[in-house]
């Protein structure tokens, strides 16, 4: 039984480290800027764009956050002129920020070179 339970255990966490395994790519940030899109229903929100390029596309990609001071949103820490690593899953894109963390973007476009 004992033997049993260490197997099982054993293969929930196989499956949990393969589930999260992403398929990088480098990419280079081409350029960044910032847009505020506040609304008096909405409040105060802010939209990073960014263009980055890898061998054969280019993509621009969103990240929308809510600054306040009752909020600790922010921007990531995407280093213009950089290159980093991306992987592409449906409609978002997942980027590798200058501290190894992974930050989730919303693809708008994306382009074949």
């Amino acid at each position: 039984m004992k033997a049993f339970r260490i197997l099982l255990v054993w293969m929930l966490v196989a499956s949990a480290t393969l589930a999260n395994t992403r398929d990088w790519k480098p990419v280079r940030v081409v350029d960044a800027s910032e847009t505020d899109v506040s609304g008096e229903v909405r409040g105060e929100m802010h939209t990073m764009h960014y263009t980055m390029e890898t061998d054969d596309m280019i993509y621009f990609l969103d990240f929308t956050y809510k600054p306040g001071q009752h909020n600790n949103t922010h921007p990531p820490d995407i280093a213009v002129n950089v290159q980093t690593k991306i992987a592409i899953e449906g409609k978002h894109a997942y980027i590798v920020d200058v501290n190894g963390k992974e930050v989730k973007l919303h693809i708008v476009k994306k382009t074949a070179k």
